[in-house]
């Protein structure tokens, strides 16, 4: 009892047992005071955050404490120990907890199951610190399952209509589940509990001591990494629950966590596990470049302000794992800071719709508008977070995705155009990107107001759900025009730490390709830029007579209440749905044509009457297929026996 009781105060365990604690408590008085609920999500968040810094600091010992032992070679043990991207994770996900937790203040008030989303929150902060924390896989796999577990549960909490969403998540997830499961059984197979370690050191894939077993043990880890961060085609759970979730699960999960989540098992199997060769490279960036176009033009359709940014969410993973790909030093920082990038514009894009869900009371794009006046803040910081996933100089978004291109580049010669030509892709999805938030931008903000929507936007803008975009925007500001505070002091180190070959010279990072960027010098050339253009638009205008009428239209004058005169943003890009090739795979990806949890439930479903139809109650059938089972079995153990 001692030793659990020195296990459990361990500094390395404090993050995760006050996680799960408060958690726990939250959800006991989550019927009669959601206020406790609250207070608890915000102190646990908190309290996660600094003592992540603190084990940053410190160093704190590893942890390694064996609770059961199977065979000679097997034990479970609970394993942890501190690396510089887990506590990134741990740090990140304890700060995104918080301004989630504040923003739920005002978002999720009033709602019957308000206590229990408090309590979902705090364990999934408690699973992914045991995720960033995990020396072994098998204890990754646990903090992984909590998580998934919340998902659930917390897009449950949604409209009636949220229960399909849900469950097609926990299916797909769970499917990623299982492929890491897998994993972890074969690594046992070949070496016993000891090949679970994540400080053991990147094996060469091919080579001792998995031989070929390497090739599917990183497939398996690779598909779970994937699906967890929502990359094509294994992307579909995140727009299936996107438009009956809670907003505050849209930006914390998946837009936040399971980025991180995902993306952090990705680089810890491309750099801690094994040594990807040239074909699993290839492998990475054709998924990341596909990832990037296919997202990117299907959030351009989409008339719902969620699903669109859950596209866009999609859309973002194809960098990182473009950047990670590429296995170049400076292809690696890029997909890492772009990591980071996402979590932190995207949870600001998901906030900045539940703002203007709260001033319309609607998600749909054409039922918005005319809210720039009355929710400044609100615009201000989606114009912010919107240009920086776009790769808009000088924000954070376009120095992440400067990196991925120069480290894709890097590669060009060795891949015969390939990389180039995904670079072109990437810098396409770019412009895709920023035409479909731009529809956004105008529909919500800019364009006239539908006569028949009530506007509230009193509802809408408040402290709670302001403080937390106005924080996001800052950073997406600050990590633009001073890359080099997450670059040079947590991204430059850990590649080093890895064997890539990295220096930093000023502003400049050079290693495996040249990634130039002064923000400051590229800063006051657009400002200027910008303010001669305004000069100029100032002087044309000031030069013009300008008379303001109704339209004409056939000798009629629309009434101002008429809104059939009105130019919704969702007929903006129209066209594109029109176009021969591309807008057949839209509509056929839209219907779900392309989804694999559509063709598993089609075929499975086909699979599962057979196997009815055969159940016919017939023993003499029943003893046929027995025997037919022995001789199968017998004739495998005699060839087994015989070689």
């Amino acid at each position: 009892m001692n030793d659990l009781a020195g296990i459990l105060c361990h500094p390395l365990m404090l993050p995760i047992t006050a996680a799960l604690a408060a958690g726990l408590v939250a959800y006991v008085v989550s019927r009669w005071s959601p206020l406790i609920c609250k207070l608890l999500a915000l102190a646990a968040a908190a309290w996660t955050t600094l003592a992540g810094i603190w084990i940053l600091r410190t160093g704190s010992s590893h942890l390694t404490w064996q609770w059961a032992r199977i065979t000679e070679n097997i034990a479970f043990s609970l394993e942890l120990a501190p690396n510089p991207l887990g506590m990134l994770v741990v740090i990140a996900g304890g700060a995104f907890t918080l301004l989630i937790a504040i923003y739920s203040l005002r978002a999720m008030a009033g709602e019957y199951w308000e206590g229990k989303f408090y309590a979902y929150l705090i364990w999934a902060l408690g699973g992914s610190c045991l995720v960033g924390l995990a020396d072994n896989l098998l204890v990754l796999l646990v903090g992984w399952e909590i998580v998934t577990l919340m998902l659930f549960l917390m897009v449950n909490q949604g409209t009636s209509q949220a229960r399909s969403g849900a469950a097609k998540a926990y299916g797909m997830l769970g499917f990623a589940d299982a492929c890491l499961l897998m994993g972890v059984a074969l690594l046992a197979g070949s070496g016993g509990s000891a090949a679970w370690s994540l400080s053991a050191g990147p094996v060469q894939l091919g080579q001792a001591p998995l031989g070929n077993a390497g090739y599917v043990v990183y497939v398996l880890i690779l598909i779970a990494a994937l699906a967890k961060a929502g990359a094509v085609p294994l992307h579909t759970w995140v727009p299936a629950i996107a438009r009956d979730a809670p907003v505050s699960v849209m930006a914390y999960l998946p837009a936040a966590m399971d980025k991180l989540l995902g993306i952090y098992l990705l680089a810890t199997l491309a750099l801690r596990m094994f040594t990807p060769n040239w074909t699993m490279q290839v492998v990475m960036m054709v998924v990341g470049g596909v990832t990037i176009i296919s997202a990117a033009l299907m959030a351009m359709m989409q008339h719902n302000l969620k699903r669109l940014l859950s596209f866009q969410t999609v859309a973002q993973v194809g960098y990182m794992v473009l950047g990670l790909g590429a296995a170049t030093a400076i292809g690696i920082i890029g997909g890492l800071f772009q990591m980071i990038n996402c979590a932190i514009y995207n949870c600001g894009l998901f906030m900045m719709s539940g703002s203007v869900r709260r001033a319309t009371g609607s998600d749909e794009i054409e039922d918005m508008g005319a809210l720039a006046r009355a929710m400044p803040v609100t615009f201000i910081c989606g114009c912010i977070t919107a240009a920086s996933i776009s790769g808009v100089p000088p924000f954070n978004g376009f120095v992440g995705k400067w990196l991925v291109y120069q480290g894709t580049l890097a590669v060009s010669a060795q891949s015969g155009g390939l990389a180039a030509a995904l670079v072109v892709v990437a810098v396409f999805g770019s412009a895709l990107t920023l035409a479909s938030l731009v529809k956004v931008m105008y529909a919500a903000f800019l364009s006239p107001a539908p006569k028949a929507t009530k506007r509230r936007p009193a509802a809408g803008e408040s402290l709670p759900m302001v403080v937390p975009m106005v924080i996001l925007a800052a950073a997406c500001v600050v990590l633009g025009l001073a890359p080099q505070l997450l670059v040079s002091n947590v991204f430059v180190p850990l590649a080093k730490g890895y064997g890539a070959q990295v220096t930093v010279q000023g502003t400049a990072l050079e290693g495996g390709g040249i990634g130039y960027w002064n923000p400051s010098q590229a800063t006051w050339l657009i400002l200027v830029g910008i303010f001669l253009g305004g000069a100029l638009v100032w002087i044309s205008t000031r030069r013009q007579r300008r008379r303001v009428v109704r339209p004409f239209l056939g000798g009629e004058v629309p009434a101002a209440s008429d809104d059939r005169f009105r130019m919704p943003a969702t007929d903006f890009y129209r066209t594109i749905a029109a176009l021969p090739v591309i807008g057949a795979l839209l509509a056929h990806g839209e219907i779900g044509a392309m989804d694999p949890y559509h063709w598993s439930s089609h075929y499975g479903h086909g699979v599962v009457e057979a196997l009815r139809r055969m159940h016919t109650g017939l023993i003499s059938l029943y003893v046929v297929w027995c025997l037919l089972g022995l001789t199968v079995t017998l004739v495998f153990l005699m060839v087994s026996s015989g070689s």
